[in-house]
C-alpha cells in the first residue's frame, strides 16, 4: 500500500528533478573543462592563502619552476591565482577530482531515490534500504576524504612552484561534515536492520 504523505511526495519529485539537473550540469561542465583544457595556454589554478603582501591590490609572485606561470594573489580577497603547465599529470588530476565527485554525488541521488521509493510504498526495513544507506554513508565519506586530497594537492602545488608559500600558507577551509554525517547514516542504517530484524521475527512468530 501507498503512503499519501505529502512530504514524502515532494522529496522524491525533488530527488528526480536534482538526479537529471545533476546529470546536464556534469555533460555541461565535462565540455567546459574539456575545452578550456584543450584550448587555453595553461591550466587555472585558483586557492585562499595567507600571504603578508603589502597593501595593493594584486601582489606578482615568481615561480620557482617553468611549470607555473602569471602567478598573483588579490590583497583584498587573500586568492592566489597562477597558470599551471598543461602536463599529462595536472590534465589527470583535474579530470580524476571532477569524475570522482560527481560519481558519489549521482550515487547519493540514485540511492536516495530508491530509499524514498520504498518509503512511498510502506517498505522501509529492508535489506535493500540497509545496504542503500551504507552506501550512502561510505559516499559522504569519500566526497570529504577527496576534499582533503584536494587541499593537500594544492600544498604539494604550491610548495612546488610558488616562491615563498609553503603549507603553512594553505587557509585549509575544509571539515569533517562528510565524516560526521557519514557516520550519523551508517547509524541510521544500524537502526533500520534492527527494524529489519524485529519485523522477521514477528513475521515468523505470526
Amino acid at each position: 500500500m501507498k503512503t499519501t504523505s505529502w512530504l514524502l511526495k515532494v522529496i522524491r519529485v525533488l530527488l528526480i528533478i536534482i538526479w537529471y539537473l545533476n546529470m546536464i550540469i556534469i555533460v555541461v561542465a565535462f565540455i567546459g573543462i574539456t575545452l578550456k583544457l584543450f584550448t587555453s595556454d595553461g591550466i587555472k589554478f585558483s586557492t585562499q592563502v595567507k600571504y603578508p603582501a603589502p597593501e595593493s591590490t594584486i601582489v606578482k609572485l615568481a615561480p620557482l619552476t617553468s611549470g607555473a606561470k602569471n602567478i598573483t594573489i588579490k590583497y583584498d580577497q587573500g586568492l592566489l591565482d597562477m597558470n599551471l603547465k598543461k602536463t599529462a599529470g595536472n590534465i589527470a588530476l583535474a579530470y580524476f577530482f571532477f569524475i570522482s565527485i560527481e560519481a558519489l554525488i549521482m550515487i547519493i541521488i540514485y540511492q536516495l531515490r530508491k530509499f524514498f521509493n520504498t518509503l512511498m510504498h510502506n517498505m522501509p526495513f529492508q535489506n535493500d534500504n540497509i545496504r542503500r544507506l551504507k552506501v550512502i554513508a561510505l559516499c559522504f565519506a569519500l566526497i570529504n576524504l577527496l576534499n582533503i586530497l584536494v587541499g593537500i594537492s594544492s600544498i604539494i602545488i604550491l610548495g612546488q612552484q610558488v616562491n615563498g608559500l609553503n603549507a603553512w600558507n594553505i587557509i585549509w577551509t575544509e571539515n569533517f561534515t562528510g565524516f560526521i554525517l557519514g557516520a550519523v547514516i551508517y547509524v541510521m542504517a544500524d537502526v533500520f536492520k534492527y527494524g529489519f530484524t524485529l519485523q522477521k521475527e514477528n513475521g515468523e512468530f505470526v
